[in-house]
C-alpha cells in the first residue's frame, strides 16, 4: 500500500490520538517534576539527596526500558504491549497513594517508570511511523506542554499536605481515558517498517553518536540549568511571585512552539530549523548571564524565559525525526527516550555540582556549551542520514 492510499490503521485519528495519549501520560513525572519534588519536601521531610533520587528515579527507570526498545519494538503486539505497560504505571501510582517511606517509595518509583518506558518507547515509534511525522511529533509536544500546564497548576493550588496525593491523582486520572482510548484505538500494527533482523550498526554509527550525543546534551543543560532558572532569578533580586509568573507564561505561551513545529514540519528540511533554534536558545542563555545588570531584571527574565521556552517545544519534534532518520527500521528512534531521561535524570546533580563550584555564571556558561555542542551534533546527524527513505517518511519531506 502506498502512503497516499492513506488506509493505514495507524493514520486514523482515534490512533493517533491514543498515540498522542500515551506519549504524554507516560512522562508525568518530568512534565510535572517540580511539583512532584515540591510535593515531596511538603510532606515527607526528606535530605535533598533522598528527594533528588525520588525524582530522577522514574526518569531513570525510563532510560533502562527505553534502552531495549530498539530489540523488541518490532517483534510484538504495540496494542497488547502499550495496554499492559500502561495498566502496570497506574497500579503502581495507585499504590503509591498508601506509601511514604523512601525505599518502598523509590522502588515503586523506579518501577512506575521501567512500566513507563516500555509505553512511550511504543508510542514515539507509533507517532514516526506515521504518514504525517513531522506534525505528529508536533502535536505530541502540544499535548505534553497541555499536560504540563495544568498538571502544574493543579498541584500548586491544593494545600501543601495534599499535594503529593494531588500528584499521583493527576496521573491516574490521565491515565484511566488513556486506557480507554488505547484499548479501543490504539495501533495493532507499525507502519510499513521492517519487523526484525539485525540492526546495521556499521549505517547508523555516525549519525546515531551523532544524535545521542546531541540529545544528551540539550537535555543535561534542561536538567541542569533550566532545572535551577529559578535559583537564577532569585539570585537576580527577582521575587518568587515575579519567577513564578514568568516561568508559568513561558510554558503557556510554549504552546506556540510546538504548534509551529506541527503547521512548519520539515518543508524548511531539518538544519535550518536547528540552527534558528540554537541561535535563539544560546542568545537566550547569553542573556542570563548578566540578568543583574539590565534596568528591568524582571521583564527581561519574562521574556528571555519565553523565548527559551517556544524554541524549545519547536525544535523538540526536530530532535524526534532525526533519531527516526538514522535506521530505516524505525528501532533507533527508542534510543531518544534513553538518551533525554538519563541526562534529565543526571542533570540536577551536575548542576549542583557547578553552583557549588562557580556559582549560577559558571552554570548558565556551562550552558552555552552544552547548547553549543548539542546543535552542532544535530546538524552533524542530519547530514550524515544519507538513508534510503521509507515510504512513510518520503511523505513528510
Amino acid at each position: 500500500m502506498t502512503a497516499a492510499a492513506g488506509g493505514r490503521a495507524i493514520d486514523r485519528p482515534a490512533a493517533l490520538l491514543s498515540l498522542l495519549l500515551v506519549g504524554s501520560v507516560t512522562e508525568a513525572i518530568f512534565l510535572i517534576l517540580p511539583s512532584f519534588v515540591g510535593a515531596i519536601g511538603d510532606l515527607l521531610h526528606l535530605s535533598p539527596v533522598r528527594t533528588g533520587l525520588l525524582g530522577s528515579a522514574d526518569l531513570a527507570g525510563i532510560a533502562l526500558s527505553t534502552a531495549t526498545g530498539a530489540w523488541w519494538l518490532r517483534r510484538v503486539s504495540w496494542r497488547r504491549t502499550a495496554g499492559a505497560a500502561l495498566a502496570l504505571f497506574l497500579l503502581l501510582n495507585a499504590v503509591c497513594f498508601f506509601v511514604t517511606g523512601f525505599y518502598p517509595l523509590i522502588a515503586l518509583r523506579l518501577a512506575s517508570g521501567l512500566t513507563a518506558g516500555v509505553a512511550y518507547a511504543v508510542a514515539l515509534a507509533g507517532i514516526v511511523d506515521t504518514r504525517r511525522a513531522d506534525r505528529n511529533a508536533g502535536l505530541l509536544l502540544c499535548m505534553q506542554v497541555v499536560f504540563s500546564a495544568i498538571g502544574l497548576y493543579v498541584t500548586d493550588v491544593v494545600p501543601p499536605q495534599w499535594r503529593l496525593d494531588i500528584v499521583y491523582g493527576y496521573i491516574v486520572a490521565w491515565l484511566l481515558p488513556t486506557l480507554a482510548v488505547s484499548w479501543w484505538a490504539f495501533p495493532e500494527d507499525p507502519g510499513q517498517r521492517p519487523r526484525s533482523g539485525a540492526l546495521q550498526w556499521h549505517q547508523m554509527a555516525g549519525p546515531g553518536a551523532a544524535a545521542l550525543l546531541g540529545a544528551g546534551l540539550y537535555f543535561l543543560m534542561i536538567g541542569g540549568v533550566w532545572g535551577y532558572l529559578e535559583g537564577v532569578a532569585r539570585g537576580a533580586g527577582l521575587t518568587l511571585e515575579q519567577t513564578g509568573r514568568a516561568l508559568s507564561a513561558g510554558l503557556v505561551i510554549s504552546l506556540l512552539g510546538s504548534v509551529g513545529a506541527a503547521l512548519i514540519g520539515v518543508r524548511f528540511g531539518r538544519v535550518l530549523p536547528l540552527i534558528v533554534t540554537a541561535l535563539f536558545q544560546i542568545s537566550a542563555l547569553l542573556l542570563l548571564t548578566r540578568l543583574g545588570h539590565y534596568a528591568n531584571p524582571p521583564a527581561t527574565f519574562f521574556w528571555v524565559n519565553v523565548v527559551f521556552q517556544v524554541f524549545w517545544s519547536y525544535v523538540i519534534p526536530y530532535f524526534i525525526i532525526i533519531f527516526n532518520d538514522v535506521d530505516a527500521s524505525g528501532r533507533f528512534v527508542a534510543f531518544y527516550g534513553t538518551a533525554t531521561h538519563l541526562m534529565l535524570a543526571v542533570g540536577p546533580y551536575v548542576g549542583a555540582l557547578l553552583i557549588g563550584s562557580g556559582g549560577y555564571p559558571l552554570l548558565l556558561w556551562f550552558g552555552v556549551v552544552a547548547s553549543t555542542l548539542c546543535y552542532v551534533s544535530f546538524v552533524a546527524a542530519a547530514r550524515l542520514s544519507r538513508r534510503p527513505q521509507t515510504v512513510a517518511a518520503q511523505v513528510t519531506l
